[in-house]
């Protein structure tokens, strides 16, 4: 025989919707924490709407202006290499990537040219060193055209991004051409075309 009778008078509590209703209906009679909670859901919303767009290394496309969080950025001591050491920004580019940066706004690195290797995904590791020296020529015309000028005797250093042994090791074969300030600060606005 079936228990025709509501939730509330078998277990003398309310069923789901009924307690659902009656919290609403105390949230109603409250408009502050109406309020509260619109706030709360709004700033979340924007926050992960406007969370700078994660780049990797895969994804860099010449012109992009970048940032790169280098575990040795030291942005404390005067002076210091705000945007970290060579290897510093290298090795997080291709661990964890970059996050895209107006040009105009500031940022660490712009990408004067971006490719992929054509060495196969079998090829062996030929080193960091090597494949520095091999792209070396390209990135020296890249950054000539970038900039306006060769990277001698420039402000700005050029960087060149080759894959690390653990990225080559997943397959990875993204290089890019990377201009950055070459006493370590951030640019403020592009440095193509600057003739510096």
């Amino acid at each position: 025989m079936r228990d025709e009778r509501r939730e509330r008078d078998k277990y003398g509590r309310a069923s789901l919707r009924e307690q659902l209703g009656s919290e609403i209906a105390a949230l109603r009679r409250n408009p502050p924490l109406i309020w509260l909670l619109v706030a709360l859901v709004g700033g979340w919303a924007i926050l992960t709407v406007t969370r700078p767009q994660a780049l990797a290394v895969t994804q860099l496309r010449t012109g992009d202006c970048v940032y790169i969080h280098a575990p040795d950025a030291d942005t404390d001591t005067p002076g210091g290499r705000a945007i970290g050491s060579e290897l510093g920004a290298l090795g997080a580019l291709y661990e964890q990537g970059a996050e895209r940066s107006a040009c105009d706004a500031s940022h660490s690195h712009e990408v004067a040219l971006a490719w992929i290797l054509g060495d196969g995904l079998t090829a062996s590791y030929p080193g960091q060193a090597a494949l520095t020296v091999r792209e070396r020529e390209r990135c020296e015309a890249a950054f000539t055209a970038h900039v306006g000028r060769p990277s001698e005797g420039s402000t700005f250093a050029l960087v060149i991004a080759v894959p690390t042994p653990t990225a080559w090791a997943a397959s990875v074969r993204a290089a890019a051409c990377l201009v950055a300030r070459a006493d370590g600060a951030f640019l403020s606005g592009s440095a193509r075309g600057s003739g510096h």
